[in-house]
């Protein structure tokens, strides 16, 4: 789906009228003085004061009234921000495989209009941006989900590109790929004209991201999401989690990554499960489950002992369950919290038909997530609704760095065993990326203050 930008006009025009008083008959010497000019200030001029007729055996004519034409009205006209997923989706099981680039148009909302009428200024252009991935959910999520961001805040057209590339040659360090665009797909479709902000995300776009500004003339801002193991230097601006603990001049830290989730999308996902939820009796729990990685993994038996901790508070309670895996979840782990948790009222997602992962966010009272995602942690953690951190096979600093960092930010706590609310501030840091991303952009060229 795509949307249009438009443009905002203000077409303003002075006018200010002018009148002529006439001259009062009298036998006296002193003549009445004439009315001053008003000038408009406002919509329409006032008229001026008539003045007094003096006392005088002759009787005076009264002065005219002065006719004011008002000031033009202004004519703002905007279009709401919209968001628009891609066109085709990607299979879960071939995420590199490049799919049609998709376009999404959106233009923030005009600022209130001063009551004095100011200087003629003209409205922002769009820019364009690309946000690029190998087409993978997670990684992709990251891209889209920053560029729609820095949409809301400028006008702007978001146009998804998903890396393919042939053979093998997507595996080669960024140094052994010296011709990267002799050897992407067709698909890909990474050529000029470029684009205003380039947003990348994941290893496979590195030997890209790297050559960008160069085959751009300078033109292209390039913004690489993660830390991409090679010197920040390279890009205009590096964007990893905090938990990477990379540092620079160029270097935005932040808490998580980047993502897709909004009001206004949780409320619109809700609305398609409406049906299905609003029966279900609170507190309603949200477990969101990942599941093997290279630091955790899922086994039977911890699968075991979560599914106890997740069933007797929600028997106690009498609330209800809403459930979700991802694709790394392994099969014998998923099996067995189906078996133990069916009973349970609520919804446990299979994988078939539309994904309620976002309605999910939407309707919880609670959220738990498995410690093993930096990405479901962050976006629940963006509803400013309470998240438990589930504990997983395994361990791992620069995670057990990222949910003290949510600590820190009163959104997330370790799972004890049962529900408690509180509230805190939902974490926003997408949005704070793209305000810095637009304040970066904006600065290029400019002497920096001393």
């Amino acid at each position: 789906m795509a949307g249009i930008t438009d443009v905002v006009e203000n077409n303003k025009q002075d006018a200010a009228a002018q009148p002529k008083a006439a001259k009062p008959k009298t036998t006296r010497k002193p003549k009445a003085a004439a009315p001053s000019a008003v000038e408009a200030a406002s919509p329409a001029a006032k008229a001026a004061p008539k003045p007094p007729a003096p006392k005088a055996p002759a009787k005076p004519r009264a002065a005219a009234k002065p006719r004011a034409r008002p000031d033009a009205a202004k004519t703002v006209e905007a279009a709401p921000a919209v968001v628009v997923a891609p066109e085709a989706t990607p299979k879960a099981r071939t995420p590199r495989k490049a799919a049609p680039k998709v376009v999404v148009e959106t233009a923030p909302a005009p600022a209130p209009e001063p009551e004095v009428p100011a200087p003629e200024a003209s409205a922002r252009p769009p820019i364009t941006i690309w946000a690029i991935s190998d087409g993978r959910a997670g990684i992709e999520a990251q891209a889209v989900g920053l560029a729609e961001a820095v949409a809301r805040q400028v006008p702007a057209k978001v146009v998804v590109k998903r890396v393919g590339w042939s053979g093998r040659t997507g595996r080669l360090p960024w140094w052994a790929n010296w011709l990267p665009r002799r050897w992407l797909t067709p698909e890909s479709e990474i050529h000029a004209p470029w684009p205003d902000l380039w947003i990348a995300a994941g290893r496979a776009t590195l030997p890209l991201s790297i050559r960008a500004r160069r085959w751009s003339g300078g033109k292209t801002y390039v913004v690489q999401i993660q830390d991409p193991r090679v010197p920040a230097n390279m890009f205009d601006l590096v964007i990893p989690p905090k938990h990477d603990r990379l540092s620079g001049d160029n270097v935005l830290a932040i808490t998580g990554s980047p993502h897709r989730v909004t009001a206004a999308r949780l409320d619109s996902e809700y609305e398609k499960f409406k049906d299905q939820i609003d029966a279900l009796p609170h507190p309603r729990v949200a477990v969101l489950l990942g599941g093997k990685s290279k630091a955790f993994d899922l086994s039977v038996e911890r699968a075991a002992q979560m599914a106890h901790q997740i069933q007797l508070p929600l028997e106690q309670e009498g609330g209800s369950l809403l459930m979700t895996f991802s694709r790394r979840t392994p099969e014998p782990a998923r099996a067995l919290l189906t078996a133990r948790l069916r009973h349970l009222p609520g919804i446990i997602w299979d994988g078939e038909g539309a994904n309620p992962y976002f309605a999910f966010l939407a309707a919880a009272d609670y959220i738990m997530v498995s410690e093993d995602s930096t990405n479901m942690a962050t976006e629940a953690a963006s509803t400013g609704k309470p998240v438990f951190i589930l504990k997983m096979d395994g361990q791992s600093l620069k995670f057990r760095l990222f949910h003290q960092e949510l600590e820190r930010q009163g959104a997330a706590r370790p799972y004890g065993g049962a529900f408690h609310g509180w509230t805190y501030e939902p974490v926003d840091e997408t949005g704070r990326a793209a305000a810095e991303v637009v304040a970066r952009m904006d600065g290029r060229g400019k002497p920096t203050p001393r």
